[in-house]
């Protein structure tokens, strides 16, 4: 029981504790214990991505065992990820074969996924475009004025619409862009501090 949670809530409290403190305040002594820290910060990163990978592998291997073989999205995740790890540790990441790997597999899938993405982000805009309220109605009157604004044939159409889509995006867009970052920020700032103060059990593995 100490080992699995209360052990697991003295480190994060004396860490993240030691780092506020240091980053708020000039410690000189206490400032090589949390530039140790942050340096085990990038180790521990590293692992927990080499973790993530062997549970992709994991999660894949078992799809293929159940399927028999017969998921080809899975086969081809698994040898698309073992070849391109074996090509970048053996032959390096400026090596001809893995530039082609990066611009002709991973760019262009990159971009076939973002350009799906239009077409979510389409019929999302035509359901939240439906004047049911006021608050739809302005959203609906922003929303037209932007594409409007944004395309030559709609600023030969309503000349207005540039001026506005600029006010648009430089105003509103980035006052709510903030408030959302604000909010966010807030957000981790709590679940930091529960975090910290042992609130938190799903960090460790509780409920």
């Amino acid at each position: 029981m100490f080992m699995r949670k209360t052990l697991p809530v003295i480190i994060a409290f004396v860490c993240g504790v030691s780092v506020v403190i240091d980053y708020f305040f000039n410690v000189p002594t206490l400032k090589p214990f949390t530039q140790e820290l942050l340096t085990w910060r990038s180790i521990i990163t590293v692992f927990a991505l080499g973790l993530g990978a062997v549970n992709i592998l994991r999660i894949h291997i078992k799809n293929l065992e159940r399927d028999k073989g017969k998921n080809i999205f899975s086969l081809a995740l698994l040898a698309t990820f073992v070849i391109t790890i074996f090509v970048g540790v053996t032959m390096g990441q400026a090596s001809s074969p893995y530039k082609f790997i990066f611009d002709y597999i991973n760019v262009p899938t990159g971009s076939a996924i973002f350009s799906l993405l239009a077409f979510y982000i389409g019929t999302a805009a035509y359901r939240a475009f439906r004047a049911k309220n006021a608050e739809a109605a302005i959203l609906l009157i922003c929303g037209c004025t932007v594409m409007m604004g944004r395309v030559p044939i709609g600023a030969k159409i309503l000349p207005f619409t540039p001026a506005a889509t600029n006010w648009i995006m430089s105003v509103l867009n980035v006052g709510g862009q903030r408030g959302v970052m604000i909010a966010g920020a807030i957000g981790f700032i709590a679940v930091s501090l529960r975090i910290i103060i042992g609130l938190e059990r799903r960090s460790y593995g509780g409920e």
